[in-house]
C-alpha cells in the first residue's frame, strides 16, 4: 500500500484542460505538457487528499460499471508520481508497484483500456517557439 494513503494532486502553476474523458496539463514551472487518458484523468482528479485509495477504487468501479481494484489504482498513481503529477508527501510502496506489462496481462485484452497512460510532452518557451519570421 502507498505510504500516504490519500494521495493529492498537484494544482500550483499548471493549468488544466478537459477534452472530453482526457485532461490536458501544463505544469507552468517545468515547462512540461501532459496528456492523461480516461483512466488516468478519473484518478488524478480523484486525488483530493480526502480519498483514499481504497475509496477512489470504489469510486471508479461504481462511475465505469466494471470492477476496478485497489492495484489498478495503485498502479496509476504511480504512473502520475512518477511524471511529478502528484504532491511530492505522497510515495508509492515499490513492493506492491508492478509493471506496465504485468498490470496490461492482469487486465487482459478486454480491459485494455483501463490502463492508465501519461503521455508527457516537452513544451516550448515563449522565446523558443519563436520562428523569427516577421512575413508569416
Amino acid at each position: 500500500m502507498p505510504l500516504g494513503p490519500f494521495p493529492r494532486s498537484i494544482h500550483r502553476n499548471i493549468i488544466i484542460e478537459q477534452v472530453g474523458p482526457e485532461i490536458l496539463i501544463y505544469d507552468e514551472s517545468r515547462h512540461n505538457a501532459f496528456c492523461l487518458n480516461a483512466m488516468s484523468a478519473a484518478v488524478w482528479t480523484r486525488c483530493d487528499g480526502e480519498r483514499s485509495v481504497e475509496q477512489i477504487a470504489a469510486e471508479l468501479t461504481n462511475q465505469l460499471a466494471m470492477p476496478v481494484t485497489e492495484e489498478l489504482v495503485i498502479f496509476t498513481l504511480g504512473e502520475l508520481r512518477k511524471d511529478g503529477l502528484l504532491e511530492p508527501e505522497f510515495e508509492v510502496d515499490l513492493a506492491v508497484a508492478i509493471s506496465r506489462r504485468e498490470m496490461a496481462w492482469k487486465l487482459g485484452i478486454s480491459a485494455a483500456t483501463l490502463l492508465p497512460i501519461v503521455a508527457a510532452i516537452v513544451a516550448p518557451r515563449a522565446a523558443q517557439a519563436y520562428s523569427g519570421c516577421e512575413d508569416c
